[in-house]
């Protein structure tokens, strides 16, 4: 652990890093603050329920390609008969 710690005082302007980061870290939580805070109630809603409607998505869709295979089948099996 001294080597590291060593190493970390012999680089110049080591104590800007934290600053730096933090700086960072606060302006991006305040931007998005600011952008959440401002969303129209609509969007939010939007968001809200999008984890929702993806699986209602995807099971309709499994739904009609299940119905296009069956149509397809019985056009086939009429064709053959």
């Amino acid at each position: 652990m001294r080597f590291i710690s060593r190493l970390l005082n012999d680089v110049e302007g080591i104590y800007w890093f934290p600053i730096i980061a933090l700086i960072l870290f606060v302006a991006l939580f305040l931007a998005i603050g600011v952008h959440t805070w401002f969303m129209k109630k609509d969007r939010a809603e939007e968001l809200a329920r999008l984890p929702l409607d993806e699986d209602d998505e995807e099971d309709e869709e499994k739904e009609e390609n299940v119905k296009e295979v069956k149509d397809h089948n019985e056009s086939n099996n009429d064709h053959n008969s």
